[in-house]
């Protein structure tokens, strides 16, 4: 029994290990034979230009080019709402203008009534050049959008640029403890 454990151990030894052999080889200093799938976006570079043209051209363009696709609806829906209140602000300052020309239309017009009508249609149609400027905001904040997420896709974001805060113990020269916060920032790492 004893031989035929010295014998095993022996066969054993001198037996190659399958499990350390290389599934690649080194060829002019490049290891060829790798079977890790390579993330082709991860390369990609994504031309701010190009995503602010895309932009300025067809909304969500830009957004879509950066491949940032969750963007799109939010986009969209912002104009969709800035577009119904345009709408809604509009119909009111129609209908106080034409209530003023029925007004005016009468033989005897009552003046406080042209006033409150001519108020009211003053502050819809605030309401709605201040719904266009926004629309305007907003077409102009998702080139910005675009043109900002195309800079910072290639931006290194690892554990060694992060700030680190962690809790600090210790003792003042006196030798009264303290508690408190340490805040590092890694660089040159």
């Amino acid at each position: 029994m004893r031989s035929a454990l010295i014998v095993l151990l022996f066969i054993v030894g001198i037996s190659t290990i399958h499990a350390q052999q290389r599934d690649m080889e080194v060829q002019d200093g490049i290891l060829i034979g790798d079977t890790v799938k390579v993330n082709k976006r991860a390369g990609k570079y994504y031309n701010p230009k190009k995503a602010a043209l895309r932009s300025a051209i067809i909304p969500g363009w830009g957004q879509i080019y950066n491949d940032s696709w969750w963007k799109v609806p939010l986009v969209y829906g912002g104009f969709g709402v800035a577009l119904y209140y345009v709408d809604l602000n509009n119909d009111n300052f129609k209908y106080y203008k034409q209530e003023i020309a029925k007004e005016e239309a009468k033989t005897d017009p009552d003046e406080n009534r042209l006033r409150i009508y001519a108020r009211r249609a003053d502050t819809w149609r605030n309401n709605r050049d201040l719904v266009v400027l926004t629309m305007i905001g907003l077409y102009g904040l998702q080139i910005i959008d675009a043109t900002v997420d195309a800079h910072l896709k290639g931006f290194n974001v690892d554990e060694n640029l992060a700030l680190n805060l962690k809790p600090k113990f210790g003792v003042i020269s006196d030798g009264t403890p303290f508690i408190g916060f340490k805040l590092t920032l890694p660089i040159g790492q």
